[in-house]
């Protein structure tokens, strides 16, 4: 009975210590997460589908000169080409 105190005691002992050292980590590296997602590329969203790469084109260039947004990616798919923009 003694024994089992002893080993919780210490095992409970154990996991305070270790939980005062990850707290302090996980709040240094923080900042350097938020910088990280900051500097990220711009987020692409879709926006429509056309049956050519041609028709694609023409509605980027045509919405990027409106400043409907300022860049434009025409992708491929089995059937169409989609149409993704970041504003």
């Amino acid at each position: 009975m003694r024994i089992g105190r002893i080993l919780t005691g210490t095992a409970l002992g154990a996991v305070l210590a270790v939980g005062a050292v990850a707290v302090p980590a996980q709040a240094a590296t923080a900042p350097a997460t938020q910088t990280v997602s900051a500097a990220a590329p711009m987020a692409m969203e879709f926006y429509d589908d056309y049956w050519t790469q041609g028709e694609c084109l023409r509605v980027a260039k045509e919405g990027q000169a409106a400043g409907m947004w300022r860049i434009y990616s025409c992708q491929p798919s089995p059937w169409d080409w989609d149409l993704y923009v970041g504003y």
